[in-house]
């Protein structure tokens, strides 16, 4: 009976040691973080992830998370899954195409006719209860199509007796004429799409975030000029304005393509024009562009000054104003989280206060357990682990040894 009681203290302990350490570890997997800004009253608030913070994770901000001071991650969801309440306002998309499903899945294609460059595109379902994932493409011309974001997870429905429901697809600002939504359902029962469209007032006040220390220089060829763009960092870019000084009327077609590596891949292809704006939007992460503007027998434009944006991007999540909380992100090896909090985005208001964090930094060391040498001792934690671990492991099997032999000798 002694036995037993020592034996279960340890396993205790070592459980206990093991619920301790693993926040810490799980929170150093992730490259980077930043501080955020103290809440003044506990609520909901939309916290503002600025280009510095969206460079270090993913384009579709998977790998972001909200932690507190003890490593705890908290529950969060993107600001574009807010249901809009002004229904008057929204805009149905003519649909071009819909096929259920095919060798690669259902697809559903509708037209935008706006004009307008979207981060952010809402889809009226059936009700349905299965889990599926999207890829978001773009074309202008429904022959060659472009990725704007993949592995998009569609909701469950909310309870209702309507027996629709409506959810937003929240993507990098695109002004794509054509989009397709493709559902990885390939071999399963499809599901039925009945719209997609935008909120005009949304859509109207979309905002954007300056990025820092943009670099560009130009090369003049073969009846095409040539635009290399170089960032700091591996930015999300949304939006590009050219300021073109001359000449006074144009009409040029343009490329632009993000550079990866040794290779360049197209993520629009539009037109400058001199009757409209000069602001080029699209989707592209990288730390290099190129743009190749065909002049045909016309002189180069003269641009005087380039500017990059990154859409704004938020995170809507529930903060206590006797907590302290951080940003993380970059880790490639998670998944995109699934929080309850998504079936009560109508308890949000849309006037949620904003704040935002402080500058991003290495994640060395875990904040929660962060040691004053500044050294990191994730190696001799998992050594503690293993160890312990190992101790438990042999206890038992001791244990059940000395218990067999017991009932050996009873028998």
């Amino acid at each position: 009976m002694r036995q037993k009681l020592r034996m279960n203290k340890i396993a205790g302990l070592t459980l206990l040691f093991c619920s301790l350490m693993l926040p810490a570890l799980a929170q150093n997997n992730f490259k980077f973080q930043a501080a955020l800004h103290k809440a003044d009253s506990a609520g909901f608030y939309r916290i503002s992830l600025q280009p510095a913070l969206v460079a270090k994770a993913r384009a579709d901000l998977s790998d972001v998370r909200i932690a507190d001071a003890k490593g705890k991650f908290v529950p969060y969801i993107q600001a574009g899954s807010l249901p809009q309440k002004n229904q008057k306002s929204f805009v149905v998309f003519n649909p071009v195409a819909a096929r259920l499903t095919t060798d690669t899945g259902t697809t559903y294609i509708v037209e935008n006719k706006t004009g307008l460059g979207l981060d952010r595109l809402w889809i009226k379902l059936q009700n349905t209860a299965v889990q599926r994932k999207v890829n978001l493409m773009g074309s202008d011309d429904l022959q060659q199509w472009f990725a704007i974001q993949e592995e998009i997870p569609l909701q469950e429905a909310v309870q209702n007796s309507e027996g629709t429901y409506m959810q937003s697809l929240s993507f990098p600002a695109s002004n794509y004429r054509y989009l397709k939504i493709l559902v990885n359902d390939k071999n399963k029962t499809p599901i039925k799409f009945l719209q997609a469209g935008i909120y005009t007032e949304y859509a109207a006040t979309m905002a954007y975030s300056p990025i820092p220390d943009v670099k560009f220089s130009r090369a003049d060829s073969n009846k095409t000029t040539y635009i290399s763009i170089k960032l700091n960092d591996n930015y999300q870019v949304n939006k590009l304005h050219l300021n073109i000084s001359a000449p006074k009327y144009f009409k040029r077609n343009i490329t632009v393509y993000q550079i990866i590596g040794h290779y360049k891949e197209a993520v629009t292809e539009t037109e400058l024009n001199s009757a409209k704006n000069d602001d080029l939007l699209f989707a592209a992460k990288a730390r290099e562009l190129l743009l190749q503007i065909e002049n045909g027998d016309n002189q180069p434009l003269t641009i005087s000054s380039l500017n990059a944006y990154q859409t704004d991007q938020y995170l809507i999540s529930y903060l206590d104003s006797k907590q302290s909380y951080h940003l993380l992100a970059g880790d490639s090896t998670v998944q995109a989280p699934e929080y309850d909090l998504k079936f009560f985005a109508d308890s949000i208001k849309d006037n949620s206060p904003t704040i935002s964090h402080d500058a991003v930094v290495k994640n060395d060391v875990p904040a929660a357990v962060q040691p004053a040498a500044g050294r990191d001792y994730t190696a001799f934690i998992w050594i503690a682990i293993i160890i312990a671990a190992g101790l438990l492991l042999f206890l038992t099997l001791k244990m059940t040894k000395e218990v067999g032999k017991k009932t050996d000798g009873d028998a």
